[in-house]
Protein backbone atom coordinates (compact mmCIF):
# COMPACT_ATOMS: atom_id res chain seq x y z
CA UNK A 1 0.00 0.00 0.00
CA UNK A 2 2.74 2.27 1.03
CA UNK A 3 4.10 1.77 -2.69
CA UNK A 4 0.92 2.86 -4.38
CA UNK A 5 0.57 5.91 -2.10
CA UNK A 6 4.05 7.15 -3.32
CA UNK A 7 3.12 6.95 -6.79
CA UNK A 8 -0.27 8.32 -6.79
CA UNK A 9 1.54 11.22 -4.94
CA UNK A 10 4.81 11.64 -7.28
CA UNK A 11 2.36 11.53 -10.21
CA UNK A 12 0.05 14.02 -8.85
CA UNK A 13 2.80 16.22 -7.84
CA UNK A 14 4.16 15.73 -11.37
CA UNK A 15 0.44 16.41 -13.30
CA UNK A 16 0.59 19.79 -11.11
CA UNK A 17 3.82 20.66 -11.74
CA UNK A 18 3.45 20.12 -15.48
CA UNK A 19 -0.05 22.09 -15.69
CA UNK A 20 1.21 25.35 -13.71
CA UNK A 21 4.10 26.25 -15.79
CA UNK A 22 4.05 29.19 -17.93
CA UNK A 23 3.59 29.28 -21.46
CA UNK A 24 5.42 32.25 -23.02
CA UNK A 25 4.29 31.62 -26.82
CA UNK A 26 5.77 33.92 -29.22
CA UNK A 27 5.04 36.96 -30.84
CA UNK A 28 3.20 35.06 -33.87
CA UNK A 29 0.72 33.19 -31.08
CA UNK A 30 -2.66 34.11 -29.68
CA UNK A 31 -4.14 33.48 -26.55
CA UNK A 32 -7.95 33.00 -26.63
CA UNK A 33 -8.83 36.00 -25.15
CA UNK A 34 -6.68 38.01 -27.71
CA UNK A 35 -9.19 36.94 -30.61
CA UNK A 36 -11.24 39.46 -31.76
CA UNK A 37 -10.28 42.30 -29.76
CA UNK A 38 -9.18 45.34 -31.21
CA UNK A 39 -5.57 46.34 -31.89
CA UNK A 40 -3.47 49.18 -32.79
CA UNK A 41 -0.51 48.62 -35.91
CA UNK A 42 2.24 51.04 -36.01
CA UNK A 43 4.96 50.53 -38.76
CA UNK A 44 8.52 51.99 -37.97
CA UNK A 45 12.72 51.04 -37.51
CA UNK A 46 14.41 49.09 -35.30
CA UNK A 47 16.86 50.62 -33.59
CA UNK A 48 17.93 48.44 -30.91
CA UNK A 49 17.29 44.96 -29.83
CA UNK A 50 18.93 43.76 -26.03
CA UNK A 51 18.73 40.07 -24.88
CA UNK A 52 16.81 39.43 -21.37
CA UNK A 53 15.83 36.85 -19.45
CA UNK A 54 11.80 36.66 -18.97
CA UNK A 55 11.03 35.12 -15.32
CA UNK A 56 7.69 33.35 -14.56
CA UNK A 57 5.14 35.35 -11.95
CA UNK A 58 4.44 32.00 -10.67
CA UNK A 59 7.47 30.65 -8.99
CA UNK A 60 5.46 29.45 -5.56
CA UNK A 61 3.67 26.69 -7.51
CA UNK A 62 6.57 24.75 -8.07
CA UNK A 63 7.99 25.32 -3.90
CA UNK A 64 4.37 24.42 -2.87
CA UNK A 65 4.20 21.07 -4.43
CA UNK A 66 7.70 19.77 -3.83
CA UNK A 67 7.06 20.34 -0.44
CA UNK A 68 4.02 18.86 -0.43
CA UNK A 69 5.49 15.70 -1.91
CA UNK A 70 8.40 16.00 0.25
CA UNK A 71 6.60 16.12 3.33
CA UNK A 72 4.34 12.86 2.14
CA UNK A 73 7.32 11.10 1.32
CA UNK A 74 9.19 11.85 4.29
CA UNK A 75 6.48 11.17 6.80
CA UNK A 76 6.19 7.76 5.67
CA UNK A 77 9.88 7.45 7.06
CA UNK A 78 10.66 6.85 10.50
CA UNK A 79 8.08 6.39 13.39
CA UNK A 80 6.66 8.04 16.44
CA UNK A 81 8.09 11.75 16.81
CA UNK A 82 10.83 10.64 14.41
CA UNK A 83 8.07 10.79 11.75
CA UNK A 84 7.55 14.60 11.94
CA UNK A 85 11.43 15.30 11.51
CA UNK A 86 11.55 12.91 8.54
CA UNK A 87 8.14 14.79 7.14
CA UNK A 88 9.87 18.41 7.79
CA UNK A 89 12.94 17.84 6.26
CA UNK A 90 11.22 16.16 3.61
CA UNK A 91 9.11 19.65 3.35
CA UNK A 92 11.66 21.83 3.48
CA UNK A 93 14.02 19.74 0.81
CA UNK A 94 11.37 19.46 -1.55
CA UNK A 95 10.08 23.00 -1.34
CA UNK A 96 13.49 24.02 -2.45
CA UNK A 97 14.12 21.42 -5.13
CA UNK A 98 11.12 22.14 -6.46
CA UNK A 99 11.64 25.90 -6.37
CA UNK A 100 14.59 25.39 -8.80
CA UNK A 101 12.98 23.11 -11.13
CA UNK A 102 10.03 25.73 -11.71
CA UNK A 103 12.70 28.29 -12.36
CA UNK A 104 14.65 26.25 -14.59
CA UNK A 105 11.04 25.43 -16.44
CA UNK A 106 9.63 28.76 -16.50
CA UNK A 107 12.78 31.17 -17.48
CA UNK A 108 13.11 31.58 -21.10
CA UNK A 109 15.17 34.17 -22.86
CA UNK A 110 13.43 37.29 -24.43
CA UNK A 111 14.49 40.58 -26.48
CA UNK A 112 14.16 44.38 -25.52
CA UNK A 113 13.32 45.73 -29.12
CA UNK A 114 13.04 49.78 -29.48
CA UNK A 115 11.29 50.24 -32.54
CA UNK A 116 11.37 54.25 -34.00
CA UNK A 117 7.85 54.61 -35.36
CA UNK A 118 7.03 56.45 -37.97
CA UNK A 119 4.28 58.39 -36.73
CA UNK A 120 3.87 59.23 -33.42
CA UNK A 121 2.00 57.66 -30.80
CA UNK A 122 1.21 59.01 -27.42
CA UNK A 123 3.51 62.32 -28.36
CA UNK A 124 6.67 59.86 -29.07
CA UNK A 125 7.86 58.06 -31.51
CA UNK A 126 10.01 55.52 -29.57
CA UNK A 127 8.39 52.66 -28.47
CA UNK A 128 9.85 49.66 -26.67
CA UNK A 129 8.25 46.11 -26.10
CA UNK A 130 9.41 43.12 -24.30
CA UNK A 131 8.68 39.69 -26.05
CA UNK A 132 9.73 36.33 -25.93
CA UNK A 133 13.28 35.74 -28.86
CA UNK A 134 11.70 34.12 -31.90
CA UNK A 135 13.46 31.79 -34.91
CA UNK A 136 10.60 32.39 -36.90
CA UNK A 137 10.53 36.13 -36.34
CA UNK A 138 14.03 37.53 -36.65
CA UNK A 139 13.90 41.05 -35.30
CA UNK A 140 17.38 42.88 -36.15
CA UNK A 141 18.98 46.85 -35.54
CA UNK A 142 17.38 48.31 -39.01
CA UNK A 143 14.74 45.89 -39.91
CA UNK A 144 11.32 47.35 -41.00
CA UNK A 145 8.60 46.23 -38.70
CA UNK A 146 5.05 46.20 -37.77
CA UNK A 147 4.17 46.99 -33.99
CA UNK A 148 0.82 45.72 -33.09
CA UNK A 149 -0.42 46.97 -29.36
CA UNK A 150 -3.24 45.73 -27.73
CA UNK A 151 -5.35 45.11 -24.51
CA UNK A 152 -3.40 42.06 -24.18
CA UNK A 153 0.38 43.52 -24.76
CA UNK A 154 2.21 44.61 -27.57
CA UNK A 155 4.07 42.75 -30.16
CA UNK A 156 7.34 43.18 -32.94
CA UNK A 157 6.59 41.64 -35.58
CA UNK A 158 8.73 41.23 -39.08
CA UNK A 159 7.48 43.80 -41.86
Amino acid sequence: MKATSILTIGCAAIALSITSCTNFGSPNAYNLNEIGGAQETYTGTVTSVENVKIQANNANAGTGIGAVAGGLTGAMFGGGNAKFATAAGGAILGGIAGNQIDKAVNNTTGERITVRLDQKRNGTRNYTVVQVASKNNPIQVGQRVRVIIGNSGSRVLAY
